[in-house]
């Protein structure tokens, strides 16, 4: 499918059934992650969320077709602005760094200089425009990163009790779990 046909294809309606919709097409047709990175930016937003929703399934999915975007995923982070497309893109970089996370995915992790990402993620965790499931895996992410970047850990901390009274209560429940994530950090060091 070449990436017009994509675009036309995302952007019709779907009503309920987008998930089967989505995972067909990946399943069926030959996509080409690149394409989807390009159409995650597309100008339609429900456009670019179906286009960032296949990225995270197909990282989940089909580690061996995705491992080698990720220098390109991570690169266009910054760019990001979409508000629905954020969280896949939020999502996919914790998966990516989680400690249980697949062989394929560690080794291709440990070659990233997560420097940049890092500070979007920062920035975007305390923004009130940026959706609370976006925070999520921001704040994820970054207690991912704390035993390789040791800086992270306090700065997070001191980032999460300012967010607590504010933000909803997922945010407070993922808060919990990754202030204990960080205390085994600090055990380890």
């Amino acid at each position: 499918m070449n990436k017009e046909e994509l675009v036309a294809k995302l952007g019709s309606s779907m009503e309920f059934q987008m998930v089967a919709t989505l995972t067909d097409v990946i399943e069926t047709d030959d996509i080409k992650v690149a394409d989807l990175l390009d159409i995650s930016f597309y100008k339609k937003k429900e456009v670019a969320f179906r286009a960032a929703w296949m990225l995270e399934y197909l990282m989940t999915n089909k580690p061996e077709s995705f491992v080698s975007y990720i220098p390109n995923l991570i690169s266009l982070l910054p760019k990001q602005n979409n508000p629905s497309a954020m969280r896949h893109y939020a999502k996919i970089i914790a998966l990516l760094t989680d400690r249980k996370a697949i062989e394929i995915y560690k080794g291709k992790a440990m070659e990233v200089d997560f420097e940049p990402v890092i500070d979007v993620l920062f920035t975007w965790l305390v923004d009130t425009e940026v959706l609370v499931a976006t925070k999520v895996h921001c704040m994820q992410t970054l207690a991912n990163l704390a035993p390789r970047y040791d800086w992270i850990k306090d700065e997070l901390l001191e980032t999460i009790d300012h967010l607590v009274d504010i933000e909803s209560i997922a945010f407070f429940a993922r808060a919990r779990q990754i202030r204990k994530q960080l205390k085994k950090v600090q055990q380890k060091a």
